[in-house]
């Protein structure tokens, strides 16, 4: 089996990226997903959370302040490293499990730390989306509901794009044009097809 990483900074258009792989026939496990199931109530990566950052991350029904917490690890680099030093773990778990009871000849992790994570070491091939950072910013926005001046300190605390050119086998550009990306990640799963 064939692992295809997906990844980029915030507002490049994983989802996008992935919802197309996902319509040539390929399955996309989204690392994004398994954040969410990890920190449920009763997880131990909840548990480890709270334990770390303090009570204070924690809502009153016992869920991840996510709001809080994104704020705290966006502005505060150590925090960021603590959150994924917790997390990362948990994550790739939960990858593992769902690629082992699956039985097709590829499949996508769509992540947006997959390389700094350790986990696109173990991913054949990785898929990196770009984009203008003007068009990020919009999308961030409308996507999070924060503000422009927020959108751009977390686009600042994460990767430049010479970073995933240099990490990636594979890189495309989602600015604006949704057909010529179609296009472009045809290519490369017709690519990748090509060596299985």
């Amino acid at each position: 089996m064939i692992r295809l990483g997906i990844t980029g900074g915030s507002g490049c258009g994983k989802t996008t990226v992935s919802d197309i792989i996902r319509n040539n026939g390929i399955d996309v496990i989204d690392a994004d997903i398994a954040a969410r199931l990890i920190v449920e109530p009763g997880k131990p990566a909840l548990n480890e959370i709270k334990k770390y950052f303090g009570q204070e991350y924690i809502t009153e029904n016992g869920m991840l302040d996510r709001k809080k917490m994104g704020a705290l690890v966006f502005s505060v680099p150590e925090k960021r490293l603590l959150l994924n030093k917790i997390t990362h773990k948990y994550i790739s778990e939960y990858i593992e499990e769902y690629i082992n009871n699956y039985s097709g000849d590829i499949i996508g992790i769509d992540g947006a730390v997959l390389i700094e994570s350790g986990i696109g070491v173990r991913c054949d091939y990785i898929l990196s989306v770009l984009a203008k950072k003007e068009e990020r910013i919009k999308r961030i926005t409308a996507r999070d509901g924060i503000s422009c001046e927020e959108a751009k300190k977390r686009i600042e605390s994460q990767n430049n794009d010479e970073f995933y050119i240099e990490n990636s086998d594979y890189v495309v550009y989602n600015n604006s044009d949704r057909g010529k990306l179609v296009n472009q990640i045809k290519k490369i799963i017709d690519d990748i097809r090509s060596m299985i």
